[in-house]
């Protein structure tokens, strides 16, 4: 097992980014126990570290580039700036190799994966006193957490601690939760409040970013990152979860006030749809509340987003279809667009949540989504990897950025950096669930 790096504060253990599960094998039917482990061929064969390494072997098209999405139709990576929020994302599938390889042998040795990572890592450096944006979480997570909670890195340390403070300047007392976007503009929405004393805009996206700020408290002492960090957490379930576990996609708030001004989407079908990658970063994003605080009210909400999740997927698909995810649960069909990212996204926080449910009722209702679980995951391996053959950059097909009528860009059917990530992930933490 991987030996990780602990910091002590107030007596409570850093966590690290796959805590210990309590769930063995007697917990799982055979049957199912053995679907979980066939799926590892897929997710942690060694044909998956050829491709990440591959890429990570040509240098970005400009020095602080880092990979985004496939051009629609092709299989080649658009790159995007270090400051874009996806920037974190390839560093981490990099990062996610190495840990796989202290524990398995891959096609690339620990140190040849390891070099990589710190290469890659480099270029993000900067970014951590960016104060405009509210996805350092992904950005810094990926990659210095991970070369902290492995290694002890000290300047990753540093990193962590800095980028959480330039996270937490977005708070707002009179909202209680953090700003995510300073502008919005698209078909529909035309949101330029240079002062920003009129909007204020916050989306369910932002609960994966909270970890930093845990983080950021553990490694620092300082108490605030987790106390905003908490208040975001349930502000957020507050006024973006409606009553049956569905979630909004963008909340408007007045600043002044801490008052809704409404409740929208910007990349999902309609105002009052489901949005599913919103829906998974959601379930995601509570769990890892519940993980820092132990607040048995996020771990409520995450189960019941999760639950919500993989109803609709049953509900949506069938026979060879099962377990596809679509962009958005309520969008028209045909067209059936998919979102693999979404997919890979509620896995991995659907595994999380079975290494982090506790009490007889709870983690039952948690091992009942595994089924559901399997069904996406074995959907992905057979309908949605990409190509081996074509030289292609991505693991996976079949992901969508945007696909909203109103936005200037739609992006659809392309291979996405963290539908990459998140199957990484997703492979790692079945992994460590099933070791």
């Amino acid at each position: 097992m991987i030996t990780q790096q602990q910091q002590q504060l107030n007596q409570q253990p850093l966590l690290d980014w796959y805590p210990a599960t309590a769930l063995k094998s007697e917990h799982f039917s055979p049957d199912l126990l053995e679907q979980l482990r066939n799926l590892g061929a897929f997710y942690l064969g060694e044909d998956v570290s050829r491709i990440i390494m591959r890429v990570a072997s040509r240098p970005p098209p400009a020095p602080g580039y880092f990979p985004h999405h496939t051009e629609v139709g092709g299989h080649k990576y658009i790159y995007a700036p270090s400051e874009w929020w996806t920037s974190g994302f390839f560093p981490g599938c990099i990062w996610q190799l190495y840990r796989r390889s202290l524990q398995q042998p891959q096609a690339f040795s620990s140190s040849e994966i390891l070099a990589a990572a710190l290469q890659w890592q480099s270029g993000l450096e900067k970014e951590q006193h960016n104060r405009t944006t509210h996805d350092l979480g992904f950005m810094i997570m990926p990659s210095f957490y991970s070369d902290w909670s492995l290694r002890g890195t000290p300047e990753s340390r540093k990193i962590i601690i800095n980028a959480a403070h330039a996270l937490s300047s977005r708070w707002c007392e009179q909202t209680q939760c953090l700003r995510s976007w300073d502008s919005c503009v698209t078909k529909r929405f035309n949101y330029t409040d240079a002062d920003k004393q009129t909007d204020f805009l916050v989306i369910i996206d932002n609960m994966m970013n909270l970890d930093l700020l845990y983080v950021g408290a553990q490694l620092s002492g300082d108490a605030e990152l987790a106390r905003r960090a908490t208040l975001h957490a349930r502000t957020t379930l507050r006024y973006h979860v409606r009553e049956d576990a569905s979630t909004y996609h963008l909340v408007d708030y007045n600043p002044a006030s801490g008052k809704v001004k409404g409740q929208y989407t910007v990349q999902g079908f309609a105002d009052s749809s489901c949005w599913s990658r919103g829906q998974a970063w959601g379930l995601y994003g509570f769990a890892t509340a519940y993980r820092y605080t132990q607040d048995t009210e996020f771990l409520e909400a995450s189960v019941r987003l999760a639950e919500y999740f993989c109803r609709r997927v049953v509900e949506g698909t069938s026979g060879k279809n099962a377990g596809a995810v679509l962009w958005d649960f309520d969008a028209p069909r045909p067209p059936n667009l998919l979102d693999t990212s979404a997919a890979m996204v509620a896995c991995s926080g659907i595994i999380l949540l079975c290494q982090l449910s506790k009490g007889v009722e709870m983690a039952t209702r948690v091992r009942k989504l595994l089924p559901t679980v399997v069904m996406m995951m074995n959907f992905t391996a057979r309908n949605a990897k990409a190509p081996q053959d074509d030289g292609g950059d991505t693991i996976l097909k079949h992901a969508t950025v945007n696909s909203n009528r109103d936005a200037f860009q739609p992006v659809a059917d392309v291979g996405l950096v963290y539908a990459d990530y998140y199957f990484l992930e997703a492979g790692n933490r079945l992994m460590e669930m099933l070791a």
